[in-house]
């Protein structure tokens, strides 16, 4: 890899984007590539990457030229048979096939239907902190501590959300814990590697024969949770296939955990590196809601989105021809310094950033902007309103549980991209936490 130097720092190469440092802290490359390629042809990874704010939200917007999908919905290729989730909208582009699928159940996320699953969202979180705080408080019995210490990851974040999707989907309760492996399975299979890919097309093959019998009963003797109005639901006469049944499943699994459990130590590692922020929303945790979205445009779990060109594009004084990939940065876009003032400080008082309900069109009627976490238009996340919830009454009880918090004295990356090869989303891999007992 050729290095940047000063004189020269508009000189990007491809190598850059595969080193430790761009793992890490990508977001020096992201505002080079602002500043000198906006648009910037990446030959190594064959690929074109897209910095810029604005450019992004116009080709979120741009249906007409640019698509998400990669094979053609009426073609030969068997949606569903190169992925560990199986069958999922996320493989389709803007057509029927989609709004159809996504509109079948989109409902379930948002509204009086969310709001009927706060109470087990709460019960779950409150469950899986007591059981910290127990062992917590038994150790300091036993004379083993004179502190509470809990990593955040393994004891409770890359619990809660599963769980959660778990009892909304009305699965058994004694086998969360194969849930959970069968989560880390199903995510790290959808990386490049192609052992984690087997160990992941494995996981999917076992949780689909184990959701078969579930299915069968719920389509005999329908209950009050997910799967069942999975395999109820009905729109313009069609129900879904038993196949689409399982790929919601284990897309709920994954995009419905991965991200959200990312979100939370993402909120709360910046809130313990901010002490008086984390002080003012202690003294006032309705401000919860703004750390959620301050982190989402500070360095939220999604740094991609990908789309294919269908036509010749032009963008700024780049071409990009008919079927180019086209990977939109919304970790870069989300820090443009020509949308977002001081973009690199976490700041839960900005005022230049939307704070309110997710807007799907990226700008308010004042011109404040939003973040591009969960995307825009058409493709904007379905399950924005849960992974919200989530994430802040998590927060909220975590912030009424944990009695003088701080950052434990050990070593930590912090926030960065999973190992080369393993999908998933960027976040910390622990996040040691000790508190008053």
């Amino acid at each position: 890899m050729t290095a940047p130097t000063a004189s020269d720092p508009g000189l990007i190469e491809p190598g850059e984007f595969l080193t430790e440092e761009f793992r890490v802290d990508p977001f020096p490359l992201y505002r080079r590539l602002r500043d000198h390629e906006p648009v910037y042809q990446d030959k190594f990874q064959n690929r074109w990457i897209v910095s810029r704010y604005e450019d992004i939200w116009a080709i979120y917007k741009n249906n007409a030229q640019f698509t998400r999908a990669v094979y053609d919905p009426r073609g030969k290729f068997k949606f569903g048979s190169d992925t560990p989730l199986g069958q999922t909208l996320n493989e389709l582009g803007e057509g029927p096939d989609y709004v159809w699928l996504r509109g079948i159940v989109a409902g379930e996320f948002v509204g009086n239907r969310l709001l009927a699953r706060v109470p087990l969202i709460e019960r779950i979180a409150a469950d899986i902190v007591g059981r910290f705080l127990a062992n917590a408080r038994a150790d300091r019995a036993a004379g083993q501590a004179a502190r509470g210490r809990v990593d955040l990851v393994a004891q409770f974040s890359a619990r809660f959300p599963i769980r959660v999707i778990a009892g909304m989907l009305g699965l058994p309760e004694a086998d969360n814990d194969y849930f959970e492996h069968i989560y880390d399975e199903l995510f790290a299979g959808n990386g490049y590697g192609r052992a984690h890919f087997r160990r992941g097309m494995k996981a999917r093959d076992e949780l689909f024969a184990y959701l078969d019998p579930l299915i069968d009963a719920r389509m005999a003797e329908p209950r009050d949770d997910l799967l069942s109005t999975f395999c109820h639901a009905e729109k313009d006469g069609a129900h879904m296939t038993r196949d689409q049944i399982r790929g919601y499943v284990a897309l709920l699994l994954v995009g419905g955990g991965d991200t959200t459990h990312k979100a939370i130590d993402a909120m709360w590692w910046n809130l313990l590196r901010h002490p008086a922020q984390y002080e003012a929303v202690r003294d006032d945790p309705a401000l919860m809601d703004r750390v959620f979205t301050e982190m989402l445009r500070f360095d939220g779990s999604n740094h991609w989105q990908r789309r294919r060109a269908k036509v010749e594009v032009e963008l700024r004084d780049r071409v990009l021809p008919v079927g180019a990939t086209a990977w939109l940065g919304l970790g870069s876009g989300n820090r443009d310094e020509r949308v977002f003032k001081n973009p690199d400080r976490f700041d839960i008082f900005r005022d230049d950033l939307y704070f309110g309900k997710e807007l799907r069109t990226g700008y308010w009627k004042d011109g404040v902007a939003s973040h591009l976490g969960f995307g825009q238009e058409t493709h904007f996340c379905m399950g924005y309103a849960l992974a919200r919830q989530e994430s802040v009454i998590a927060s909220r009880i975590l912030l009424e549980t944990l009695k003088n918090p701080r950052l434990a004295d050990v070593p930590n990356e912090g926030i960065a991209f999973p190992p080369p090869g393993r999908g998933g989303v960027r976040g910390l891999q622990h996040l040691d936490i000790d508190f008053d007992l």
